[in-house]
């Protein structure tokens, strides 16, 4: 795609940054994450990466002269625009800018986040001379644009490097990084709207009470004025009526829809399709981490902690909220245990709500609860923003190895919230204020760290064997797989990238020790396909190919069970990598295996990083030297798709 057409990213590149720029919409254009992707994009393009570079200087400097000329167009009308009006403070932020520092605010600006898309516009509503505009305004333009693209392409170098010996890694980053910043992004967006319209919905309730004698008596003590966590309060009992709200719609429609559970099937073969032997046991532990000893643990020894510190409320409230959490998700996960049949299968499947997400999810929110109380009410959102993505990564570890089920997480995430929501205004109203807040959180998650690995380092291999994906077994008589079996195989190695690059080349039955001999014998040399201390000697190993190392690539989810290359006199690498296909040729069980054979090359990147390189000039000779390894074992097939090899008759 990138390949074949660049003007798309380049126009990508110049459109981003445009709409960053401009005034109003900048606000809302999440700016620095756009031209990350396109800077990804780029990879070690550097031609590519250069008109990428001119073409956002050139949409941020048509955004910032489109904004200056609105400024200074409709000037009297700028402070009223939405959302200036309800934000003054961006438009106080910028004219301090401009007072301080004068026409040199116009290039600083541009590197303040917040203030970007204003400052043109605030410079054309002051009548600012366009010379002096023009003249920060164009370095300012220039030297932005690559502090945008250059980590993104950072990013892109090291996902294609992961590209070749694991695609489905690149995916799973991808996921991660776009994935956490999209939880964080909406965290925050939605914390800072509801602190926004808070005191609006806290009248309303005062009103709404005071109407009702009854409840109005309840909530009495909430709504005391002045008191300093009526926000707080208003707020909880927001997120309270959301999470139940989405509970009781998860409990209710998952009886009907349980017969259905091939959609589930379906979304776990999606999960699937991520596999790679490098991010298995990340998750794994990830996904032990989170489970309920591993987070009982931690609850217990926080407690202590807290009681230690003094903080009995604390300790109590912290208490009631983990521990009530994991018996009503017992509670609830058994009732509906009785009103639908989970797939045998997969246990975990079945359990509404998720016991294991709706304790570490209460475990990570109310502490987050806490520590917002000791915080200033600017830093107040951190902790639900750590909280957040920490929990978006432990849910993401259970989908990624197909233990819950999308109900089974939605509902516990829905019971955690409502029920930290619950006692956090509780906490909210009766603990006091304690200094050092920033000790407490190093102490809590240097537990959860040391808790984690110490009860989980040994049950990760148990966790990935009970998660461990298999290939598919089937058996075609001999006939059969030449004729029409061949092409029931998968056809590539994996999705991602360029058909050419990830498509097999040949597939070989044959018991794979005597399929090693044989190529040792014409020349060819087993060589070990490294993986993680490999990869980090792409940057220390000179273009030496004796020191070179070959890294493993994965397909459905496994590394390559064979990697073999050969040395040619003048200079020309070839490369053999053989994967189980899951099939056998019927009667006498001789395996297939998929295969690529490559023309290979040391080639530098970057100035850092020397990795081979295929060379699709090399491809047909590559498939030439192995029908000459192989010659007796061909037997007549497609010449278009892939050789076939059998020693089968050997």
């Amino acid at each position: 795609m990138v390949q074949s057409h660049p003007g798309w990213v380049i126009a990508l590149a110049f459109i981003f940054a445009f709409l960053e720029s401009l005034a109003i919409v900048g606000i809302f254009v999440p700016g620095i994450v756009l031209l990350f992707m396109v800077g990804a994009v780029v990879g070690m393009d550097p031609g590519l990466f250069l008109a990428c570079w001119l073409a956002a200087s050139a949409g941020a400097l048509a955004g910032d002269v489109i904004s200056y000329w609105l400024g200074y167009r409709f000037s009297d009308r700028v402070p009223r625009l939405w959302p200036l009006s309800r934000r003054p403070d961006i438009l106080a932020a910028g004219q301090v800018l401009f007072a301080r520092h004068g026409g040199k605010g116009v290039f600083i600006g541009r590197f303040i986040g917040p203030i970007r898309p204003v400052v043109p516009l605030l410079a054309g509503t002051m009548a600012m001379p366009r010379l002096p505009f023009l003249a920060w305004l164009l370095p300012a333009c220039i030297l932005w644009a690559p502090l945008y693209l250059l980590p993104g392409m950072l990013f892109g170098a090291s996902l294609e490097l992961a590209a070749d010996f694991a695609g489905r890694l690149v995916l799973v980053l991808l996921i991660l990084v776009l994935g956490g910043w999209f939880v964080f992004w909406v965290t925050r967006l939605v914390y800072e709207f509801t602190a926004r319209r808070s005191g609006w919905w806290l009248r309303s309730m005062i009103r709404w009470s005071t109407d009702r004698p009854v409840v109005g008596r309840l909530l009495q003590p909430l709504f005391e004025p002045g008191g300093r966590e009526v926000l707080s309060v208003a707020l909880l009992g927001i997120a309270l009526v959301v999470s139940l709200a989405v509970l009781m719609a998860v409990l209710v429609s998952t009886p009907f829809l349980a017969p259905a559970w091939d959609a589930e099937y379906r979304l776990l073969s999606l999960a699937a399709s991520l596999r790679n032997h490098f991010a298995d046991p990340l998750f794994a532990w990830l996904s032990l981490a989170a489970e309920p000893p591993t987070t009982a643990t931690i609850a217990v020894l926080m407690s202590l902690v807290l009681l230690l510190l003094g903080r009995r409320v604390t300790a109590w409230h912290w208490l009631v909220a983990t521990l009530g959490a994991y018996l009503l998700a017992v509670l609830l996960s058994t009732m509906m245990g009785w009103l639908i049949d989970g797939p045998e299968m997969i246990p975990g499947i079945g359990e509404v709500p998720h016991r294991g997400i709706t304790l570490v999810t209460t475990l990570l929110g109310f502490f987050a609860v806490m520590l917002a109380k000791d915080l200033s009410a600017r830093r107040r959102k951190w902790p639900y923003l750590v909280s957040a993505v920490l929990v978006g990564v432990l849910v993401f570890s259970y989908y990624y190895l197909g233990l819950a089920s999308l109900a089974g997480l939605l509902a516990g995430l829905a019971l955690a919230m409502g029920w930290t929501a619950l006692i956090g205004i509780a906490y909210r109203t009766r603990a006091i204020s304690r200094r050092r807040p920033v000790w407490l959180a190093l102490v809590f998650y240097s537990l959860v760290v040391v808790v984690a690995i110490i009860q989980t380092h040994d049950q990760v291999a148990g966790r990935l064997d009970a998660t461990r994906l298999a290939q598919p077994d089937r058996s075609y008589p001999f006939l059969e797989w030449q004729d029409e079996g061949w092409q029931q195989l998968p056809g590539r190695v994996t999705r991602l990238g360029r058909y050419l690059n990830a498509r097999f080349d040949f597939q070989v039955a044959s018991n794979l020790e005597q399929l090693g001999q044989r190529l040792e014998a014409d020349g060819w040399q087993v060589v070990e396909a490294g993986s993680g201390r490999a990869l980090w000697s792409l940057l220390l190993d000179s273009d030496d190919p004796a020191t070179l190392p070959h890294l493993s690539r994965d397909f459905a989810g496994r590394p390559d069970n064979l990697v073999m290359r050969l040395d040619k006199a003048d200079g020309e690498f070839f490369l053999i990598r053989l994967w189980a296909s899951g099939a056998r040729l019927a009667p006498g069980g001789t395996p297939i295996w998929l295969g690529q054979v490559r023309s290979v090359a040391p080639t530098r990147h970057l100035a850092l990083i020397t990795r081979w390189e295929e060379r699709e000039d090399g491809s047909d000779r590559a498939l030439g030297y192995l029908d000459n390894s192989l010659g007796d074992w061909r037997i007549s097939g497609p010449e278009d798709r892939q050789r076939l090899y059998v020693s089968l008759f050997d």
